[in-house]
């Protein structure tokens, strides 16, 4: 074997990534589970055919049968939710070394299953498409809500490139979108950091950003990309947190995602409804950082008082279901008054060191775009169907659904949301 180092700390000990790594899969799992683990396969139809029936037969030339597979059905699109995992524990054997082979559903069913029942497992991806298969936790719909639960890292990732070259483009395609979200989702963690609310911690900022722009130069290189999503799994580990790998971009994706968005009859992949995000995102801080301080405070809204922002919360709840939490955590980070007349001047202080931080984190939104579009990613939220209703109320309500601080955050608070949302409809083609 020859794997790719890991950052120290991690819970994650071996990441093989060749064009032979499915063969290496017996010696790895024997390396860290002893000679007499017994593998447990769990696959979708799809991905079974993928890479789960050769893995079973590698595993059987190996000596190393072990329990009969769980399959799940692979259509309609697999989701990842609690019932699912509760499915997964139904039939959870004994003394078993869960492989999820898979993409980025799959994986965090096992996972999060695999967490509960206190077992260290296998990750073996069928597609570059996500960032979650080195993370710790796992993105799951609970109690109507799309958040992050508990659970660690696989012990193992056994990635042979070549599957991951033969997954479907779009696939691909959502892979290197989730990885450009790291731009903006960086820009968001500075503009916290510049104001105090959430420092930014060098290490993880490092095993994300440092390579992320080198990982993103080639949109046709998978091992590249793919290199890349894994590093901010790590960092995730590291960070106990998902805020290295996301913010606003992802937000709005969630209520997409919990609004059951579907294009063409399916519903929209992770990584696609992140690419328009991504671009909202980016769109948002150029039109921000377009105004002087100035005109900021000039254009600025005043703001709602508590029972105004009651209402306001909702009037956008009330067309959805996005879990019972959400209410609680929007007016937890509520400010009205004083507290909101301190936040505002806090940014006007911090106006310059805001745009020229934030500015250079960012890609432009022509490089953007240009970037998306060569992976194959949309761009436009017409690309996933996504009307210009849907499109507005996803942004608004995106602000209400995680503590972290994120470009909704701020330009909510400096009462310019509704200003710029008018001036980004003609860049978004909405």
């Amino acid at each position: 074997m020859n794997p790719v180092p890991i950052p120290p700390g991690m819970e994650t000990r071996l990441f093989l990534l060749e064009n032979d790594a499915l063969n290496q899969l017996p010696e790895a799992i024997r390396s860290l589970w002893g000679n007499d683990a017994r593998p447990w396969l769990v696959a979708d139809d799809n991905t079974w055919r993928a890479a789960g029936a050769e893995v079973a037969k590698i595993l059987k030339a190996a000596g190393m049968e072990g329990p009969a597979p769980f399959l799940f059905p692979g259509t309609p699109m697999l989701h990842a939710d609690e019932g699912n995992v509760n499915l997964l524990l139904e039939q959870f054997p004994e003394n078993v070394v869960p492989v999820a082979i898979g993409g980025g559903t799959v994986n965090d069913l096992v996972k999060r299953a695999s967490g509960l029942r206190h077992v260290s497992y296998c990750c073996v991806p069928t597609a570059p498409s996500v960032d979650g298969y080195t993370s710790s936790g796992a993105a799951l719909t609970a109690s109507g809500l799309k958040q992050t639960l508990p659970c660690p890292a696989p012990l193992a990732v056994v990635a042979d490139s070549g599957i991951l070259r033969n997954a479907p483009p779009e696939m691909f395609a959502a892979g290197y979108a989730d990885l450009m979200a790291k731009i903006p989702a960086g820009a968001d963690w500075l503009a916290a950091d510049t104001l105090g609310i959430e420092a930014v911690d060098p290490a993880v900022w490092e095993l994300v950003q440092t390579p992320l722009r080198d990982n993103l130069s080639d949109p046709s290189d998978v091992r590249r990309v793919f290199t890349g999503l894994a590093a901010t799994g790590y960092a995730m580990q590291l960070y106990r947190d998902s805020r290295p790998a996301s913010g606003a971009d992802h937000l709005v994706s969630h209520i997409w995602e919990m609004e059951n968005l579907c294009c063409n009859g399916k519903p929209v992949s992770h990584g696609f409804k992140v690419a328009i995000g991504t671009v909202t995102s980016t769109a948002l801080y150029e039109a921000l950082f377009s105004l002087s301080e100035q005109e900021a405070r000039r254009l600025a809204r005043p703001g709602l008082d508590r029972a105004g922002r009651e209402a306001e919360i909702d009037a956008l709840l009330s067309v959805g279901t996005y879990g019972a939490a959400t209410r609680t955590i929007a007016l937890d980070k509520f400010r009205e008054g004083d507290a909101l007349a301190e936040r505002r001047e806090l940014i006007y202080r911090n106006w310059e060191t805001l745009r020229k931080r934030i500015l250079h984190q960012l890609y432009p939104l022509e490089e953007l775009t240009r970037r998306l579009t060569a992976a194959g990613c949309p761009v436009k939220p017409a690309d996933i169907q996504l009307g210009r209703e849907q499109f507005l109320h996803g942004i608004r309500t995106a602000q209400l659904i995680r503590k972290r601080y994120t470009v909704l955050d701020l330009v909510y608070e400096l009462g310019l949301l509704e200003e710029l949302l008018q001036r980004i409809l003609p860049v978004m083609n909405v």
